[in-house]
């Protein structure tokens, strides 16, 4: 070798983003025997499945911070429990304004129905029948996740097998479930709402189902789809359930990585690729941003669409028609992340005298004024004026982990408050108004919970722009894509996109940007690692 020559390692497989679908991919094809290498630009793994300490002596889920979709599949295939996954049920949900007007549900029928009637005398029998619903679409929708989509126009045998199966489920649901399915993907949210419910406080609770993963008002049609999150999801085999994860969510990402270099994957933290490589038309490895070149017949990039083809691979690799698309592609999901450090207990107005963490602690909250709160929270940020207030949606994980603080007594709380914008008007910068929207959202709290600003000993807020910078994704959307219905199965991120595959032989997509979406699921790491052992 030549003085000065520099070594070009060579793999299989080269990985980009150590997030949860990237280590699935990983784990997968190491498992098929590949010799695969992960890549991350940060100094950890995980990608938004991380715990890190945010305040001295406090830990938390600092981005993605609940489970549900994880695919069971992935749970088992991957001994993700071998490796230290354990998750912990949030068993109940509450929906509060700041009059104090709540809903709080749990696991007991009876009480439950109290709940409802204290605001309708038919809701709660209507959203029983609305929930049956949602569960058989949402059995539908889940069978569909780990499959790769059929693509659209020209189809081989496969393709043709894929669409057969899919009309087949659709067939075996009743008549009123296939018309329901077709509200789902194209009918309006307020629609379906004002269908099913009477009762404000009740519309409000089931409109703010579609807020987490959307970025849409309640008269856009096709918004209703984000409903559905809550039926394809499962833990231990309890359909619909949701909860934390014991050590937070990075927990899921080391027990990924463990089992991932247990079948000899290598990852590598600190290691930005700042090139996709392509010789002869083909993908032939990655440079990385320190100017080390990995050599590799298969890139899998955990990058959301418009970063891996745009930024990392080159529009001149592309037909200019799929690079006009992709521009076009809608990434923003207008979240903003808030984790507070607590030196005890919230105590909550509506709540009075409660003794430890009660029933509205340990549950997902959700402060909501109204159905027409999100609307009017997403034609502010449309302007490009943050949501004030926001709706916010939170947990407070330490009552159930109590090893997230190092002081007996105190808590983590964590809040994704919607809708944020990206871009905000009048050329603000979110560097600049950070701490006025910080002390807006707290201020907001204060009529929940009247001293949450005294009991607040440190906080972690991240905008948009945050989770642009820090993760990589582009308007800092969670999802890699808006889960709408021209952007999902086999037209997401685009059809020559749609099957993992991409334009450029040996690129693939296994990220969120692909089939089935956002969501801490590893769907599309496990589908892109099934499409590249075919290939291969």
């Amino acid at each position: 070798m030549a003085a000065g020559a520099r070594l070009v390692e060579q793999f299989d497989t080269v990985v980009i983003g150590a997030g949860h679908n990237g280590l699935t991919t990983a784990n997968y094809l190491a498992r098929g025997g590949q010799r695969v290498c992960v890549l991350e630009r940060r100094s950890v793994v995980g990608g938004a499945a991380v715990t890190e300490e945010f305040h001295p002596g406090y830990r938390n889920s600092v981005f993605s911070y609940v489970v549900s979709l994880l695919r069971p599949e992935v749970v088992r295939d991957l001994e993700l429990e071998h490796y230290g996954y354990q998750p912990l049920l949030l068993e109940n949900a509450l929906y509060i304004d700041s009059s104090g007007d709540h809903l709080l549900l749990t696991g007991d029928e009876d009480h439950n129905r109290r709940q409802f009637a204290k605001f309708s005398d038919t809701d709660y029998a209507s959203y029983q029948a609305f929930e049956a619903v949602v569960d058989q679409v949402g059995d539908l929708l889940a069978k569909q996740w780990l499959q790769e989509p059929p693509k659209l126009g020209d189809q081989g045998v496969s393709d043709l097998i894929s669409t057969v199966k899919l009309g087949m489920d659709v067939f075996r649901l009743d008549a009123e479930s296939r018309w329901r399915l077709l509200q789902f993907f194209i009918g309006a949210p307020e629609t379906i709402i004002d269908r099913w419910f009477d009762s404000p406080k009740v519309k409000s609770m089931v409109a703010a189902h579609i807020m987490p993963a959307n970025y849409a008002p309640l008269n856009q049609p096709g918004a209703s789809l984000a409903m559905l999150h809550h039926a394809v999801g499962e833990i231990g085999g309890r359909k619909g359930a949701w909860g934390v994860v014991k050590g937070g969510m990075g927990s899921i990402t080391r027990a990924m990585a463990l089992s991932a270099q247990a079948q000899g994957v290598e990852i590598r933290t600190d290691s930005g690729v700042a090139r996709i490589n392509v010789t002869n038309g083909c993908v032939s490895g990655v440079t990385l941003e320190n100017g080390h070149t990995i050599a590799a017949t298969t890139v899998a990039a955990n990058t959301d669409p418009k970063r891996t083809f745009l930024t990392l691979l080159g529009a001149e690799h592309l037909p200019e028609g799929f690079v006009r698309d992709i521009r076009a592609f809608r990434q923003e999901s207008a979240s903003l992340r808030m984790n507070l450090a607590l030196s005890r207990l919230p105590d909550f107005s509506a709540f009075p005298d409660t003794q430890g963490p009660g029933q509205h602690h340990q549950a997902s909250i959700t402060f909501i004024e109204g159905a027409a709160h999100l609307d009017q929270a997403f034609h502010s940020a449309r302007s490009g004026i943050p949501a004030n207030p926001p709706i916010i949606e939170a947990i407070i994980p330490s009552t159930l982990d109590g090893g997230l603080t190092d002081a007996p007594g105190h808590h983590v709380m964590s809040l994704l408050c919607k809708y944020m914008p990206y871009t905000l008007s009048d050329g603000r910068s979110w560097d600049d108004i950070k701490p006025a929207v910080v002390n807006d959202i707290l201020g907001y709290l204060e009529a929940f919970i009247p001293d949450i600003k005294q009991i607040v000993v440190g906080h972690q807020c991240m905008t948009p722009l945050d989770l642009e910078r820090i993760l990589g994704m582009t308007r800092g959307d969670i999802c890699h894509g808006r889960l709408e219905p021209d952007q999902l199965f086999n037209m997401r991120p685009h059809p020559d996109a749609a099957q993992y595959g991409t334009p450029v032989p040996g690129l693939y997509l296994c990220g969120s940007g692909a089939h089935p979406g956002g969501g801490v699921t590893g769907a599309p790491g496990y589908n892109a690692a099934r499409r590249i052992l075919r290939d291969r």
